[in-house]
């Protein structure tokens, strides 16, 4: 099944028009299911003062205009929280024959976060506040954001019951690594081979976080959709239940399990 709310995340981290109207589906972290819209009496768009400095040299050109931008959202659903957003605002060549040059808003953080997990809901509180804790920095710092994605996992692990340390030759406690955990896991729960091997992808992914500044907001988030269908996968109970369901109708031929009147077949 598609992952429509990563759908929408990639979308924002390709950053806002000038124009309000086409800003991206932004889902709304109160109800999970409303978009946010931007309040336009709340946009407010201001060029840096050590931008408008520099307007004075002769080989200025637009690209050179920097600053920053904020705007509060708003759900459909007027029970939800708003939503701030605070960005960057710079100016790039346009590649149209009727605007030369166009403003470009990148968000870098979202009050209160948007929701990452569509299985949220799902999840143990101990992993699900690890990604809760990337999401309030995904914006502005991806590389940290995917060390706590990987933290995540490593929750994960604790709640299955794989343990985090052994004792060595020498008696002594060692801490085994993330890999080991999520071997252990598959080996012990065959049944979830798939979701160990997305969280593995996962944890290669936090590890380049914690060692490099490389990592795109991109990156981040396929490592989130990963994360997603691993938990998905694991504590859906809503799967193994239709499963049965369908049984059951098919043992039936389709046929209702109960009737109130008969039903002359």
């Amino acid at each position: 099944m598609a992952n429509l709310l990563i759908k929408d995340l990639r979308d924002i981290a390709k950053g806002f028009p000038e124009n309000l109207d086409g800003w991206p589906h932004i889902p709304c972290p109160t109800c999970t299911r409303g978009v946010l819209l931007p309040d336009r009496d709340s946009f407010v768009e201001e060029e840096s003062v050590t931008s408008k400095s520099l307007h004075v040299q002769e080989v200025w050109e637009p690209e050179w205009i920097q600053g920053s931008f904020y705007c509060v959202l708003t759900c459909r659903k007027e029970s939800c929280d708003h939503v701030r957003v605070i960005g960057e605002m710079t100016v790039g060549w346009a590649g149209r024959d009727d605007v030369q040059y166009e403003k470009f808003l990148t968000p870098t953080m979202f009050i209160p976060a948007l929701p990452l997990l569509q299985s949220r809901g799902l999840c143990p509180d101990e992993v699900g506040e690890r990604v809760d804790a990337a999401s309030k920095i995904l914006w502005v710092d991806p590389n940290a954001a995917a060390n706590r994605i990987r933290a995540a996992v490593e929750a994960l692990m604790d709640d299955r019951g794989v343990i985090r340390t052994k004792l060595n030759g020498a008696g002594k406690a060692v801490r085994l690594s993330l890999d080991s955990r999520i071997a252990t896991f598959k080996k012990a729960l065959p049944q979830y081979a798939d979701a160990a091997d997305l969280l593995l992808a996962v944890k290669w992914i936090g590890n380049v976080g914690s060692h490099e500044d490389v990592l795109r907001i991109s990156d981040v988030l396929e490592g989130v959709e990963f994360l997603d269908h691993a938990l998905s996968s694991i504590y859906d109970a809503s799967r193994d239940d239709m499963k049965k369901r369908a049984s059951e109708v098919t043992a039936r031929r389709g046929r209702p399990g109960t009737f109130s009147v008969e039903v002359p077949f």
